[in-house]
């Protein structure tokens, strides 16, 4: 690095060390910066930054460590770094070695005295501005590529100016049975009708009327009042939305369910995320709140709560007020803050009293439920002035320096309408456009939910930690459109999803070279998006095509939340309240609906990766165990989808291979290739054989289709 570079040669330049003359004024690269470079930097660089100080960069030296500012310009008493190298023994800096010399320790004060000047051109780019994440957002210009036919739009020209630099191509385009369910379950997260594929796969079979059918398809689904279920669900998962307190009492939250009906009526309605994002984080604030937009501050209300007569009360208000600051910080920023709330950043250039001004937002709130229109009552804050302090080694007993609202130096200044910030400058703050994080943080959050992997493939850091984007351009593009379609998410989804990048097929074809390994071909193809992602879809969507296969599906739109029938015993068990122990009759609605509890997720939820409420989820696992295949067979809901798709298919059709036919359609939104039409009437004739009855037949082709891979992988 050219700073490293700068900092060994003044060392070579300057042989034995530093040196000045009485009345001279020191010089940062002939008098500090080789007593840094020798005694310091191992300890207080960018690899270890121990204490949170770092001195190979200006920012940070100023801003110091965990025991206050390292450097005070012209103001020695205040400087941390003075104080520590002239210590006793048991603090000394540095701590192994020789103590720095006399003449040193008088380079350092003379120093600081005249200002601690560090020349530009020497100081180099600091981390937190040469970082990609942390640079304004400027829209490129889109890339002229050879291929046009494959360029449906920028998304397409960007794609492509990589893989053609590489000598590789986009894949073909999926078939039109894969497509619509594709569609289908990335947008609603329902499978198509048997209809809806026969009408499609007709309007797409002509390649003049393919993107005018296509693109009906996607108007159709953007409107479906499903759409705010699938989508809203990804929002709650972040808002690590759940419906009891968490710890060892874990008391029910029985309003917490308006908040998630918020989520998915704001996402249906296509709330602009600005207003989506001021209204869950200050919507109390607004001149003249309504109702809805106090619920919407409910995202507060999600953090865990000790109840527990023997918790300490305020210990568990300072951890949820960490979480909410930790939580706005991943949702909207991708930063890992809370990194902070012991000691400053290792990595982002984020000081401990940043983290608590940060922290100081949130400090000012109560907990507080209004009554609703309906009778019945939602969670919502109400603020209370506290003096916020840093809690020295995140100790709330511990406290350290009083400090007000404010947000992290490296990011763009902050906006207050009064003398102090509060929650809603924070919200502004968060969706100026000028703010480099927010946007680019949410259009990478799309575009995994619809390639299966991120632009930036830790979505949760997108900081100097994390991974850098893999195609920085197409995410500033992005980024920039995003803003340009007036933060509107099914304005941006729309575009990704009609891009011809989309609609590739996900088997790994050519596209790299030919003799390379398949592994590296798999990586290499996902890496630079040359073919689409095959996955699991996740726990929720797994329920929810079994029932919406087999006829059973609730439609019905919000509510309060519903309990399926838990395995016999464990929910008395576990649970005190009878709300609880008896299962909802109405438990043939869609997964968003179950109640969370914290200390015990749904079963067949929780084996297919499902988000518990306990933290932020800014992507799920996606496992393969035997205990999923063993929920697919016996779990209540999937035995009784079985039963039910059996006698659906009774009914439907009098024919064996219409049937089938029809099976394939329900399941898997596609016609059977003669194979598996093969396999399925030799099973239907062996089970006829063995004399078992029709209803125990088409069961069992029910089960064999509800189990198939296929079934709950999204192509």
């Amino acid at each position: 690095m050219a700073r490293t570079a700068l900092i060994l040669l003044s060392c070579v330049v300057w042989g034995m060390g530093p040196h000045s003359h009485a009345g001279e004024r020191v010089d940062y690269a002939r008098d500090i910066a080789p007593i840094f470079a020798k005694r310091c930097i191992r300890c207080h660089g960018p690899k270890r930054a121990e204490g949170g100080l770092r001195l190979d960069v200006r920012r940070r030296a100023h801003i110091g460590g965990d025991t206050g500012p390292a450097l005070v310009p012209k103001q020695t008493k205040k400087s941390e770094l003075l104080r520590r190298i002239n210590a006793g023994d048991d603090k000394r800096m540095p701590p192994a070695g020789d103590p720095l010399t006399d003449k040193q320790k008088d380079l350092l004060r003379a120093w600081i005295e005249q200002g601690a000047a560090w020349p530009d051109e020497l100081a180099g780019k600091e981390d937190h501005q040469s970082h990609w994440a942390f640079r304004p957002v400027k829209r490129p210009p889109v890339p002229k590529v050879k291929n046009r036919p494959h360029v449906r739009s920028p998304i397409d020209a960007f794609l492509l100016a990589r893989l053609e630099s590489k000598g590789s191509k986009l894949s073909p385009p999926a078939s039109a049975t894969t497509l619509l369910r594709r569609l289908h379950l990335d947008l609603i997260g329902l499978p198509p009708t048997p209809d809806e594929v026969d009408a499609f796969v007709k309007d797409y079979s002509a390649p003049s009327t393919q993107h005018s059918a296509l693109e009906k398809v996607v108007a159709r689904l953007l409107a479906s009042p499903h759409y705010g279920e699938r989508w809203g669900r990804h929002w709650l998962d972040l808002a690590r939305f759940a419906e009891s307190d968490g710890y060892e009492n874990d008391n029910l939250r029985p309003h917490a369910w308006r908040y998630r009906d918020w989520v998915i009526d704001a996402v249906n309605r296509d709330l602009p995320f600005d207003r989506f994002t001021i209204e869950q984080l200050a919507g109390d604030l607004l001149p003249n709140a309504t109702t809805e937009q106090k619920v919407a501050t409910g995202l507060h209300r999600n953090t865990l709560w000790n109840s527990a007569a023997s918790g300490d009360k305020e210990e568990f208000r300072t951890y949820a007020i960490r979480d909410r600051a930790d939580t706005t910080a991943a949702a909207w920023m991708g930063l890992t803050l809370g990194c902070a709330k012991c000691h400053s950043h290792k990595y982002d250039p984020i000081s401990q009293r940043e983290y608590y001004q940060f922290y100081a937002f949130f400090n000012n709130t109560n907990h507080q439920d209004i009554a609703l229109p309906d009778g019945g009552k939602a969670m919502t804050l109400i603020e209370k002035k506290r003096v916020t302090h840093i809690h020295k080694r995140g100790n709330f007993l511990h406290k350290g320096d009083e400090v007000v609202p404010g947000t992290p130096t490296f990011l763009p200044p902050l906006t207050m309408r009064g003398k102090m910030a509060d929650r809603l400058d924070l919200a502004r703050w968060l969706v100026n456009p000028k703010h480099p994080l927010t946007a680019r943080v949410t259009v990478n959050r799309i575009w995994q939910q619809l390639f299966g992997v991120g632009l930036v493939a830790t979505p949760e850091n997108f900081g100097l930690s994390g991974q850098p984007p893999s195609h920085p351009e197409l995410l500033d593009w992005l980024a920039d459109e995003f803003v340009r379609l007036k933060w509107s998410q099914k304005a941006l989804i729309r575009a990704i999803v009609l891009s011809e990048a989309y609609r590739q097929r996900s088997v790994v074809g050519q596209a790299f070279e030919p003799d390379a390994r398949e592994k590296n071909v798999r990586l290499e193809s996902l890496t630079y998006f040359s073919r689409q992602n095959r996955f699991r879809v996740e726990a929720e969507i797994v329920r929810d095509l079994a029932l919406a296969a087999s006829g059973l599906l609730d439609r019905k739109l919000g509510g309060p939340s519903i309990v399926p029938p838990f395995p016999e015993g464990l929910l008395a068990q576990r649970f005190q309240a009878e709300a609880l122990r008896m299962p909802t009759k109405a438990h043939h609605r869609r997964g968003v609906y179950i109640h969370v509890q914290r200390t015990l997720t749904y079963p067949m939820l929780a084996a297919f990766d499902a988000a518990d409420g306990n933290q932020p989820c800014l992507r799920r696992d996606r496992s393969t165990t035997p205990m999923q295949a063993l929920t697919l067979l016996n779990d209540p809901v999937f035995t009784e989808a079985a039963k039910a798709l059996g006698a659906r298919l009774q009914k439907s059709a009098a024919e064996r291979d219409e049937r089938l036919r029809l099976g394939f359609l329900f399941c898997l939104g596609r016609a059977p290739k003669a194979r598996e039409l093969g396999v399925l009437s030799d099973l239907v004739a062996v089970q006829q054989k063995l004399g078992a009855s029709e209803d125990a037949i088409w069961t069992g082709v029910a089960r064999t289709l509800l189990n198939l891979d296929e079934f709950i992988t999204r192509e």
